[in-house]
């Protein structure tokens, strides 16, 4: 199945493909190999580069590198190569309101191709495809180059048909094995891709359990360390360790849960876990942990301090006294490290004492942080009450307002802004405020609260809060066009709401305020263009109407 040309495609990208295909078919690598056998079966037994461009052509469904250069000569356009992107993209980015939306809006986008069909979950459109091209569920292909089968083990479209497919794949020779990199050479399976979960918070898919054990009864390796990761960073249950451990016991593999070399930053993976069950004051996981060999006395993986300091230093009362019974000896901390610890557990004498020995403490802003980030309104109302600075930062410019955004902590927030705190405070690493923070970690209820104090035209915007945007952008039109260096949307323009209709109406309010729809991001892409590849076509209308 040919892979698809998009706007996005450079020749010079392209080439360099070429060559480290090339380079890797040199060394003998089979997947190379296979590739190549695939799109250019009559290719000379030792190809150059000049074979080699000519099969990533045909990959690419030319007839050869010069049609496929004249192909990239075309100017970019809202093609359906792009909506097609997006949808086989939603796995990895997580943009599934912007792939649904599209397949709304054109449906037979999801019979393009093998790849399409499987994230899509049309079992007759597979079936066809495999009809024509048996060896179709070995091949790699897509906007992620990612076999048929990891489209469907990290897609999120389809509810209902997601086994069913799998199985068909596997019996048509798909790797229960395949994994790609992240960038960072850590090695995502299809496991990892069912289970989900992850710094993203992504839901598993639909038949996460089933697709699992289908997968392992394929021959896939249940020890998945990058899916215990994910699995440890969000979630609350204890269900998914079980469930792969069971896996691992049934085939004798549970030694690799307790192997030295087998977790991440040289702590065996129980330990591991368990340093970040500690971290989020997950008492049931550590305490499954705790059950199945993990060491109490183990450092937390990041900080190298102990766990039972990380659970003083939070606050979490629970999990410090389990550490204690599963022998870990009390730790007695000082200076600012006892003023975290007392204002976590509200100790107000405590608290007065450690000042009375050293006023400059208070001056220090993580202690307001930490209890911010723990939803620790007690802590906060005592470190406030203590003179705590509300506008403080961390050194990444991230406040204690920031902070309680991230808890969810609402009640917190009032504390703090009532205290002085700047609610449209832009951090440095992100170049978020309270506000956008809110928006981007789905806290609806406490963006609509910081809403109506902020002047942030951004989250304003991705909002939808057109009374407050009107207002704020009446008083200082300029702010229409604000750039801020943050990865593709640069500008207000760039950053509309999911909902069609309210996106529509967010665009047609900045363009009355003057914002300039010319304007392109980092990638060569409109607001128009953007938008449209969000499937928000009503918006992309208005903004190229606009554009004249």
């Amino acid at each position: 199945m040919p892979r698809v040309l998009t706007s996005k495609a450079k020749l010079e990208s392209l080439r360099k493909e070429a060559k480290r295909w090339l380079k890797v078919l040199r060394a003998g690598d089979t997947r190379a190999i296979e590739r190549l056998k695939a799109a250019y079966p009559k290719a000379p037994p030792t190809p150059g580069l000049r074979d080699i461009q000519h099969a990533l052509a045909l990959d690419y469904g030319q007839s050869g590198w010069t049609a496929l250069k004249a192909a990239l000569a075309k100017p970019p356009s809202e093609s359906d190569a792009d909506r097609i992107d997006t949808i086989l993209r939603h796995g990895w980015t997580g943009d599934t309101a912007a792939a649904q939306r599209i397949l709304a809006r054109h449906p037979s986008l999801a019979r393009d191709s093998l790849f399409t069909a499987a994230t899509c979950g049309l079992v007759d459109e597979v079936e066809r495809q495999l009809a024509r091209d048996p060896d179709a569920a070995t091949h790699i292909g897509g906007t992620r180059q990612w076999t048929a089968l990891a489209y469907v083990a990290y897609g999120r479209l389809d509810p209902d048909h997601g086994v069913a497919i799998a199985r068909q794949l596997l019996a048509a020779g798909a790797d229960p094995n395949f994994n790609f990199s992240d960038g960072w050479d850590n090695p995502f399976s299809l496991i990892c891709g069912a289970i989900g979960f992850g710094e993203q918070g992504k839901a598993p898919h639909p038949q996460a359990a089933e697709l699992v054990d289908l997968l392992v009864e394929a021959g896939a390796a249940p020890y998945d360390k990058q899916a215990l990761y994910n699995i440890s960073v969000s979630g609350n249950d204890i269900d998914w360790y079980q469930r792969l451990w069971n896996l691992c016991e049934q085939r004798g593999e549970t030694d690799a849960w307790r192997a030295a070399d087998g977790g991440f930053l040289g702590k065996n993976m129980l330990n591991y876990l368990l340093g970040n069950a500690v971290g989020q004051n997950n008492v049931a996981r550590a305490q499954w942990l705790l059950d199945h060999g993990a060491d109490a006395n183990t450092t937390h993986a990041y900080t190298k301090e102990s766990l039972h300091k990380l659970a003083q230093l939070s606050g979490f009362r629970e999990l410090t006294a389990l550490l204690e019974a599963h022998g870990v000896a009390p730790m007695r901390l000082t200076g600012l490290e006892a003023l975290i610890a007392a204002a976590q557990r509200h100790d107000e004498p405590a608290v007065r004492a450690l000042l009375a020995e050293d006023p400059g403490l208070i001056r220090d802003p993580h202690p307001l942080l930490a209890a911010a980030a723990h939803d620790n309104a007690e802590a906060v109302a005592l470190l406030l009450g203590c003179g705590a600075d509300p506008r403080g930062v961390d050194h990444e410019g991230i406040s204690a307002l920031h902070r309680a955004v991230q808890a969810g902590a609402a009640d917190i927030a009032d504390l703090l802004i009532a205290a002085g705190a700047e609610v449209d405070l832009r951090e440095r690493k992100w170049k978020g405020t309270p506000l956008t923070w809110a928006l981007v970690l789905g806290q609806p209820a406490l963006a609509r609260r910081l809403a109506p104090l902020s002047r942030d035209v951004r989250g304003l915007a991705g909002l939808a809060d057109l009374e407050r945007l009107d207002a704020v952008l009446t008083a200082e039109p300029a702010l229409a066009n604000q750039r801020l260096d943050v990865e593709d949307r640069v500008t207000p323009l760039f950053c509309l709401p999911e909902d069609e209709e309210a996106a529509a109406a967010v665009a047609e309010m900045l363009l009355r305020h003057g914002a300039d729809p010319a304007l392109r991001n980092p990638q060569g892409k409109t607001a128009a263009e953007v938008a449209r590849q969000r499937g928000l076509d009503d918006a992309a209308d208005l903004i190229e109407a606009e554009k004249g």
